[in-house]
């Protein structure tokens, strides 16, 4: 009987597709290994996703902020479901209560991304950069611990790549993740053409804004994809990206990355792009923190409570990346020690022989 894993996991315009993702490379990794995976979600949201990518799920119809209420029915379904299965739950919404509820019927394994409380699990996975820097062992002594981005669940596409530093700057990627409640990239955009308009002798880059294609990427639950488009229209250096299916190929040809601080950091890293980073949600700040003390790649701050001062940062920033080559060499190379790619084999390997 092949082992039975469900992943706990919800996608929305709200909370973004990061949880989404990130579980179906997990996922991937199992089903490869002869397991059997089905995905449990609140509601219909990420269920198109789910389907492109051939993985089954089960809708509970409830809330995705209030876990608690899915309990009567959950473990009716899992109770319902033959021998005792693994549970991988992925949400900032879980409670003790939950996973106490959870225990007597399946092994239960936790993505936790800041150690804010402690649940009665049987394992934790925290994959950030200071996933080893925030005390697991002293709080989880009987857990299983899988710390550190040796377990960064990159997809398949982002491994192997060969990434070459050119001499000029050329190509420059800016994304925001699943969604972008800050309008930053249409905020962006903006902030090109006006300095085509208003700036002709271009003080702003050490070479024309319009010699540089501008590479916009809009997630799923991007509100300002029309708006950006009609300035794509007008302006040639300006690509807008939509419904991406080949995010690696996009990376590897751009010299230069801003990126808000999810998983694409660690995509990028992986590559090896120069990139700034910058956030927009509380929950990105202790990656992007850490990123920036403990890598090259720059911090430009919180954009939810400081626009000018983070666009001000970005803009010294793409300064010294275009002006130097060897900046950017040196910048990648670092950034490709952090991670190999192979996170999500050795995360199937550790769950699986729990």
């Amino acid at each position: 009987m092949r082992d039975m894993f469900y992943i706990r996991a919800d996608g929305n315009e709200k909370i973004g597709m990061g949880h989404i993702m990130r579980c179906l490379t997990i996922a991937k990794a199992l089903k490869k290994q002869g397991c059997e995976v089905e995905f449990l979600l609140a509601d219909d949201k990420p269920v198109k996703l789910l389907e492109e990518h051939g993985m089954a799920y089960h809708i509970l119809f409830t809330y995705y902020d209030e876990m608690d209420v899915e309990l009567p029915q959950l473990v009716l379904y899992l109770m319902g479901n033959g021998a005792k299965p693994t549970i991988l739950i992925d949400s900032y919404y879980v409670t003790k209560f939950y996973v106490q509820n959870l225990k007597p019927l399946a092994n239960v394994v936790l993505m936790d991304d800041n150690l804010t409380e402690v649940y009665p699990c049987d394992a934790v996975v925290n994959y950030n950069i200071y996933g080893k820097t925030l005390g697991y062992e002293e709080k989880y002594p009987l857990q299983k611990l899988l710390l550190g981005t040796d377990y960064m669940p990159l997809r398949d596409e982002f491994v192997g790549i060969e990434y070459l530093v050119k001499d000029d700057v050329e190509n420059v990627l800016v994304t925001t993740g699943g969604g972008d409640s800050c309008h930053m990239a249409l905020k962006f955009v903006k902030r090109l053409v006006e300095h085509v308009k208003q700036n002709p002798e271009n003080e702003y880059l050490p070479k024309p804004v319009e010699a540089i294609k501008w590479h916009i990427i809009c997630g799923p639950y991007n509100t300002d994809v029309e708006e950006l488009k009609e300035f794509e229209k007008e302006y040639s250096f300006l690509v807008i990206h939509q419904n991406v299916t080949d995010m690696s190929v996009i990376m590897k040809n751009c010299d230069i990355a801003i990126s808000a601080a999810g998983s694409t950091l660690y995509e990028l890293c992986v590559i090896g792009v120069p990139t700034i980073g910058f956030y927009f949600a509380d929950n990105q700040r202790q990656n992007m923190e850490a990123f920036g003390k403990l890598t090259p790649i720059m911090n430009a701050g919180d954009f939810s409570i400081g626009e000018e001062d983070v666009f001000a940062f970005m803009e010294k920033g793409l300064k010294l990346l275009i002006e130097s080559k060897d900046l950017r060499m040196k910048i990648s190379m670092a950034m490709r020690t952090l991670v190999d790619g192979n996170g999500a084999g050795r995360l199937a390997d550790a769950l699986i022989n729990m």
